[in-house]
């Protein structure tokens, strides 16, 4: 047999995306016939079509005499069966994946006008005879927390004591009064937690979460945005309390 009856014997996985390697032929020359192929190359469908071309072709072509091994031939079917299931596979993922979005689209517009526990330090002074809620995550046990709420300058206004904290969400009420229960100017106020370890050498740490409403929704590349105060915009996996 010619070299060219050798080259046909080398399976060129590269023409399954319409990719020839120097030298190589196309599967069109391979059947004898010039007319191109509309089937998308990037579905598993028409990878297994040009799969089968191909080794029809290799197999007509092949040397009698030095026929193609039959470990080789398994081994061919075996990649272009996983290329299939992958297709298959992200084909699937893909949908599962605009499934969730859906879901979640509909959770989100559902939690218009309702407050959620967002990170952050701020706090709103609520009216007279209110109180308004915050939080602190805490990274694991605590013998104790103390909240201080600062005012604009930074200075400490009044403080609150979170009752037996624990691990994850605590949250806290502020009455918008200094510590002598006089009322505050209304306003936004920040606060700092402070952590009193549980054992000696502990690493506990405290993260704040500030209460607020959403006000909107919007769509970012096809993922759900609360919009909150501000215009702030947060993932629905960024809320650890809804209310």
């Amino acid at each position: 047999m010619t070299s060219a009856t050798s080259a046909a014997n080398t399976f060129n996985y590269n023409s399954l995306n319409n990719q020839l390697a120097p030298g190589s032929s196309s599967i069109q020359a391979a059947n004898g016939s010039s007319g191109g192929n509309t089937t998308s190359a990037t579905s598993a469908q028409s990878l297994q079509n040009n799969f089968l071309t191909l080794l029809t072709a290799q197999l007509n072509a092949q040397d009698p005499l030095n026929p193609m091994d039959n470990s080789q031939l398994t081994s061919q079917m075996a990649q272009i069966s996983q290329v299939s299931g992958l297709q298959t596979l992200n084909q699937t993922m893909q949908q599962l994946v605009t499934a969730q979005n859906s879901t979640q689209s509909l959770m989100a517009s559902s939690m218009i006008g309702k407050n959620v526990m967002v990170a952050g330090n701020t706090i709103a002074s609520p009216a007279a005879g209110q109180t308004t809620q915050a939080g602190v995550v805490l990274s694991g046990p605590a013998a104790a927390v103390t909240i201080n709420v600062l005012d604009s300058n930074g200075n400490k206004v009044d403080s609150v004591t979170l009752s037996n904290p624990s691990a994850g969400l605590n949250t806290f009420a502020w009455d918008g009064t200094d510590g002598n229960k006089n009322p505050l100017p209304a306003g936004k106020y920040t606060f700092q937690a402070q952590v009193a370890q549980a054992s000696a050498g502990g690493t506990t740490t405290a993260t704040g979460y500030s209460n607020q409403q959403v006000t909107a929704v919007s769509w970012a590349q096809g993922t759900p945005m609360l919009v909150l105060a501000g215009n702030t915009q947060v993932p629905l996996s960024s809320v650890a309390q809804m209310s």
